[in-house]
C-alpha cells in the first residue's frame, strides 16, 4: 500500500506536538481505535525531533513479541543480555545508542509491549533520560507501566477520534492530487466512519477497479442506475476484507449469527436478535463492538458496529445459509404481529430473499412504503416482483411512475407500452397520467403530453378524475415556466374540495408559478401549506417532496434571502436522508445548494456540490446541474471549459421545455464575459431580460438586467429595474435597482452602500463587484482617498470569493502593503494600542505610528474600526492575497507588478 501524504488533522497535530514538547511532561501517548491514524500522527510528531539534540528511536510492539522479555526492544539491544539487572542494562544501552543526544522513543502499539520492554521505557521516561511518543489502541489491556505514563503525569494522554469530514476531504485531495466532489466525500465518510486505514484501502481498490475517476478536475466515485449498492461501492478488496476480519476477530457460531442477522436486517430490535440467537450472544456482540445497541422510540435497536462489517458478513455468507437467515427473520417478526409500519416492508423483502415468495397485494403495499422512504432500487424491485405475481395494471403503472422518477424513462416507456388499455375509467386516467408524465419528462415531448391529457379529459365523466387531469396539466405548465396559465388554472381548482394528494400537487405547482411570477411570499405560504399535510400524501406521491423544496429554495434565490435557501436545503436533506437511487431528488437538492454557493461567491463549494449530479451516468435532468456547473466555471474566468460543460448540458438534458432554457441563457452571458466579449455578454443579458418580460417571468428578468449592470451597462436598465423592484418580492431586486441607479449616476458612495447591502444578504460576489465599480467612480470624480478605500473594500470582499474573475474584478489589485504595515494594520484592527503594537513587534512607538499611517493611507481608512471591517472577512486574519505574496517575496512594499485577483484565481485553490 503506497503511503499517502499527511493532510487533515492539522489542529490535532499541533496539540500533539505541543504535548510532546511540554516541559511539564516528557512526551505524549496517543490513544484511539484501530485504524484512526494514530501511527501516522505519531510519525509526524517524531519528525519534529529530527535535529541535532534528539535521537529518534523507533520501537514496534507486536503480538509475536508480547510474551518475549525485551522483545519489542530487540532491534535496539545487543543479542546477548548480561547477568543481573537487565532492566538497567537495557536502559543504558538505549541511552548509549542516542550518542549524547536525548532519546525520543517512538513506540507503536504500546498495548502490545512485553512487561520488560514497558518497564525499560517507563524507567527512561521517569528518570528524564528520554521522551516518549507512543500509540495505544483504546479498549485493549496494556501493561501497568504503560498506563502509568499518564497516570503518574510523566506523559500527556491524547485521545484521537475518527477523521472528520473536512479531514477526509483534505486527505483525499492530497493523496489523489486533486479535490474529490462532495458526493464522493460524503459516501467515503459514511462507509469508513473516519477510519483512515479503511479509507486508504477503499480508495486504492476503487482506483484499481476504475470506479474512482477524475472528471473535469475532480475525483468522482461512479455508480450505475438503481445500483443496490451505495454509490461507488465495489467488491471489497481482499486486503480490506482481511483487515476487517482481523478487527472483528475469531467468532463463535452464535456471534457470527448475530453479525449476519444484523447485517441482513439492520436496524433490528435487540429483543428480536435475542430470540433469533440468544441474549448472551447479543450482549457479547455488543461488548466486542460487533453491534451497537441504542434506544430509539422506547425500543432497543441494534446496528452494525461499523458499516464495513456488514459488507464482509454479506459477502462471505453462503447462499443457502443466507436464505435460512431470512426465513428465520420472517418467522420471528411475523410472530410479533408486524405492529410497526416498517414491518410490512421488511417482512415482504425478507420473504423474497428467503425464496418464500409473496402475493401481489403485500408486494404493492411494500413497494409504496419503499417509495415513501425514497428507496428507489428496493421499490422498483418490489414493483417488478408484483407484476408476474398478478399485480396487473396497478403494478405496471406504479412501476412506470417509479422508473420515471428514478430517471429511467426508456424503461418506463417499455412498461407503459406493454400495459393493456384498462376498461374502468379510474385506471384509464391513471395510465394516461403516467404516459403524459413519461412523454414530457422522459422524452421531451410536452405538446404530445398536453394533447394526451386533453383527449383523455374529453372521455372522463367523474369530476374527481377530471380534477386529477387538471392538476397534471397545471404541473406541466408551471414546470414549463408558464406562470400565467398555471395560476389561472389553479385558482378555481383550489377553491373546490380535493383529496390530500391532489391538493398537495396543485399547491406545489401554484407555488412554483407564484415564484416565477415574483410573488415569493405567497409561494412560500403555499409550499408550507402543502408540506404541513405531508402525512396525507406521502405514501401516494412521495416524489412531491423534491419539487416543493426546490420551489422553497428558488423563492430564496429570487428574493435574495439565502437563509430561506438554507432552511429549504436543510429540510430537504432531512426528508431524504435515507434515499437511494433518486437522482432527480439528489440533483434538485444539489442545484439549490450550488446556486446558493454561487451567490455567496463560494465557487469551489458550488463546483464540489454540483459535480456528482452533473456527471450522473443516467439522469435525464442532469443538464440543470451541468448548466449551473458551467456558470460557476464561467465566473471563475474559464470560459472555454464553461462552454464545453454547457454544450454537454444541452446534449444530456431531455427536458428543454422547462425553465432550463432560461438558466442556459443566463449562463451564456457569463461565458461570453469570461471569454472577454463583454459587449456581447451585455447584449445577451438584455435579450434574456426581454424574453423573460414577454413570458411574465420577472425573477429571471431582474437577474438578467442586473447581470448587465454587473457588466457595466446601467443606464438602459435602471428604469425597468426600478419598476420590477416595486412588484417583485425580496431585497435582491431592490438592491439591483439601487445598484443600477448608482452606477448610471457615477455615485461612488452609493455604490459602496449598495455593496454593503449585498454583503448583508450574503451575496458576496455582487458586493465585491459593486465595490470595485465604486473605485472607478470615485477615482473619476477625483476622490483618490475614497477610491483607495473603495478598492480596499472591493479587495477584501473579493477575497471571500477567491476563485471569482468577473469583468468588474479583473483589474482589482491587492493594496500594496508591506509585511510590517500588514502586521501593524492587523494588530490595530484587533484593537491594540500603538504602544502594544510597538512592544509586540519590538519596534519604536514612532515606527508603529508611521506604519499605521501608511496602512491607513493605502487602504483609504481613518480608524481601527474601519480596518477591522476590512480584515474581518479573512479566515485567520491574514488576507489570502497577502499570504501568497509574502511567500513569494520578502517584502510586499518593494517595487514589482501587482497581483490581480484574476491572476491569483489561475493558481488554483
Amino acid at each position: 500500500m503506497k503511503p499517502w501524504p499527511f493532510a487533515g488533522r492539522e489542529k490535532e497535530l499541533e496539540t500533539l506536538i505541543r504535548f510532546a514538547r511540554d516541559r511539564a511532561a516528557r512526551g505524549v501517548v496517543i490513544v484511539g481505535a484501530a485504524g484512526v491514524g494514530k501511527s501516522r500522527l505519531a510519525a509526524e510528531v517524531l519528525r519534529g525531533f529530527a535535529d541535532d539534540r534528539h535521537a529518534v528511536l523507533r520501537i514496534r510492539a507486536t503480538k509475536a513479541t508480547s510474551d518475549i522479555p525485551n522483545g519489542a526492544l530487540a532491534d535496539l539491544l545487543p543479542a546477548r543480555a548480561p547477568e543481573g539487572n537487565t532492566l538497567r542494562w537495557a536502559a543504558e544501552e538505549i541511552v548509549a545508542r542516542a550518542a549524547g543526544r536525548l532519546p525520543v522513543l517512538g513506540v507503536d502499539d504500546a498495548h502490545l509491549l512485553d512487561g520488560h520492554s514497558a518497564g525499560v521505557i517507563h524507567s527512561l521516561v521517569a528518570t528524564g533520560r528520554a521522551r516518549v511518543v507512543a500509540t495505544l489502541r483504546s479498549g485493549e489491556p496494556a501493561p501497568d507501566t504503560v498506563t502509568a505514563l499518564w497516570r503518574d503525569h510523566l506523559a500527556r494522554r491524547a485521545d484521537i477520534g475518527p477523521l472528520g469530514d473536512g479531514d477526509i476531504r483534505r486527505l483525499l485531495t492530497a493523496a489523489l492530487g486533486g479535490p474529490p466532489d462532495e458526493a464522493t466525500v460524503v459516501h467515503l465518510c459514511r462507509v469508513t466512519e473516519g477510519n483512515a486505514l479503511f479509507l486508504h484501502e477503499i480508495v486504492d481498490s476503487a482506483l484499481a477497479a476504475g470506479t474512482l475517476q477524475r472528471l473535469r478536475g475532480m475525483w468522482h466515485l461512479a455508480h450505475g442506475p438503481l445500483a443496490d449498492a451505495a454509490p461507488g461501492d465495489a467488491p471489497l478488496a481482499p486486503r480490506l476484507v482481511e483487515l476487517i476480519r482481523d478487527r472483528i476477530g475469531t467468532l463463535s457460531g452464535p456471534l457470527a449469527a448475530v453479525l449476519e442477522f444484523t447485517a441482513f436486517a439492520e436496524p433490528i430490535g435487540a429483543r428480536t436478535l435475542s430470540t433469533l440467537v440468544s441474549e448472551e450472544a447479543v450482549l457479547l456482540a455488543e461488548e466486542r463492538g460487533l453491534i451497537r445497541v441504542a434506544v430509539e422510540d422506547r425500543r432497543e435497536v441494534a446496528r452494525l458496529g461499523h458499516p464495513l462489517y456488514g459488507e464482509v458478513a454479506r459477502e462471505r455468507c453462503p447462499g443457502l445459509r443466507r436464505r435460512r437467515r431470512y426465513a428465520e427473520l420472517v418467522r420471528v417478526v411475523a410472530a410479533t404481529g408486524m405492529r410497526r409500519r416498517e414491518d410490512v416492508l421488511r417482512g415482504t423483502v425478507w420473504r423474497l430473499e428467503s425464496g418464500l415468495g409473496a402475493d401481489p397485494e403485500p408486494l404493492v403495499a411494500a413497494c409504496r412504503l419503499a417509495w415513501a422512504a425514497h428507496d428507489y432500487p428496493l421499490a422498483v424491485r418490489l414493483a417488478e416482483a408484483a407484476l408476474p405475481a398478478g399485480g396487473g395494471v396497478e403494478a405496471a403503472i406504479l412501476l412506470a411512475n417509479l422508473l420515471d422518477h428514478a430517471q429511467l424513462p426508456d424503461r418506463a416507456r417499455a412498461v407503459l407500452d406493454a400495459t393493456p388499455e384498462p376498461a374502468d375509467e379510474s385506471t384509464r386516467v391513471e395510465l394516461a397520467l403516467a404516459r403524459a408524465s413519461n412523454l414530457a419528462w422522459g422524452t421531451d415531448r410536452l405538446p404530445e403530453a398536453m394533447a394526451l391529457l386533453a383527449r383523455t379529459e374529453g372521455t372522463v365523466t367523474d369530476p374527481a378524475r377530471r380534477d386529477a387531469i387538471t392538476v397534471r396539466r397545471i404541473g406541466l405548465a408551471a414546470s414549463a415556466a408558464d406562470p400565467r396559465s398555471a395560476l389561472a388554472w389553479s385558482a378555481p381548482l383550489l377553491d373546490r374540495p380535493l383529496g390530500a394528494a391532489l391538493r398537495a400537487q396543485a399547491l406545489s405547482s401554484r407555488a412554483l408559478a407564484l415564484c416565477y411570477a415574483g410573488r415569493t411570499t405567497e409561494a412560500l405560504a403555499a409550499v408550507s401549506k402543502a408540506l404541513s399535510g405531508m402525512a396525507g400524501w406521502r405514501d401516494t406521491i412521495p416524489a412531491l417532496v423534491s419539487p416543493l423544496h426546490s420551489t422553497w429554495a428558488l423563492c430564496g434565490l429570487f428574493s435574495g434571502d439565502l437563509a430561506v435557501v438554507g432552511e429549504a436545503t436543510a429540510s430537504m436533506t432531512a426528508a431524504v436522508s435515507g434515499q437511494r437511487g433518486w437522482s432527480r431528488g439528489e440533483g434538485s437538492l444539489a442545484l439549490s445548494r450550488g446556486h446558493a454557493a454561487i451567490l455567496r461567491g463560494d465557487l469551489d463549494s458550488a463546483l464540489a456540490v454540483l459535480h456528482a449530479p452533473a456527471h450522473h451516468e443516467t439522469a435525464v435532468t442532469v443538464g440543470g446541474c451541468l448548466g449551473a456547473y458551467a456558470l460557476a466555471q464561467a465566473l471563475c474566468g474559464d470560459g472555454r471549459a464553461a462552454q464545453e460543460t454547457l454544450d454537454a448540458a444541452l446534449a444530456r438534458n431531455r427536458t428543454t421545455w422547462t425553465a432550463f432554457g432560461r438558466w442556459v441563457a443566463l449562463t451564456r452571458v457569463w461565458i461570453a464575459a469570461a471569454l472577454g466579449e463583454t459587449s456581447r455578454a451585455i447584449d445577451l443579458a438584455l435579450s434574456v431580460a426581454a424574453s423573460s418580460r414577454a413570458a411574465g417571468l420577472p425573477g429571471f428578468e431582474h437577474i438578467a438586467l442586473h447581470d448587465a449592470v454587473r457588466l457595466g451597462r446601467a443606464a438602459p436598465v435602471r428604469a425597468r429595474l426600478a419598476e420590477l423592484a416595486a412588484v417583485h418580492d425580496g431585497e435582491r431586486v431592490r438592491l439591483a435597482a439601487r445598484h443600477a441607479a448608482a452606477l448610471a449616476d457615477g455615485d461612488g458612495g452609493e455604490l459602496l452602500a449598495t455593496a454593503t447591502g449585498f454583503e448583508r444578504l450574503g451575496l458576496m460576489l455582487h458586493a465585491a463587484e459593486a465595490a470595485a465599480q465604486a473605485t472607478g467612480a470615485l477615482r473619476r470624480a477625483g476622490d483618490e482617498r475614497g477610491a483607495r478605500r473603495a478598492a480596499a473594500e472591493a479587495w477584501s470582499l473579493a477575497a471571500s470569493c477567491p476563485r471569482a474573475a468577473t469583468p468588474a474584478l479583473r483589474c482589482l489589485a491587492a493594496p500594496d502593503l508591506t509585511v510590517r504595515e500588514l502586521e501593524v494594520a492587523q494588530l490595530g484592527a484587533a484593537g491594540r494600542s500603538h504602544r502594544e503594537v510597538a512592544e509586540r513587534l519590538h519596534i519604536s512607538l514612532r515606527t508603529a505610528q508611521n506604519h499605521r499611517n501608511q496602512a491607513y493611507q493605502k487602504l483609504g481608512v481613518n480608524s481601527a474600526a474601519e480596518l477591522a471591517g476590512i480584515f474581518a472577512r479573512f479566515d485567520g486574519g491574514t488576507p489570502t492575497g497577502l499570504k501568497r505574496a509574502e511567500a513569494a517575496a520578502p517584502g510586499l512594499g518593494e517595487r514589482r507588478p501587482r497581483r490581480h485577483l484574476a491572476d491569483r484565481a489561475s493558481d488554483g485553490p
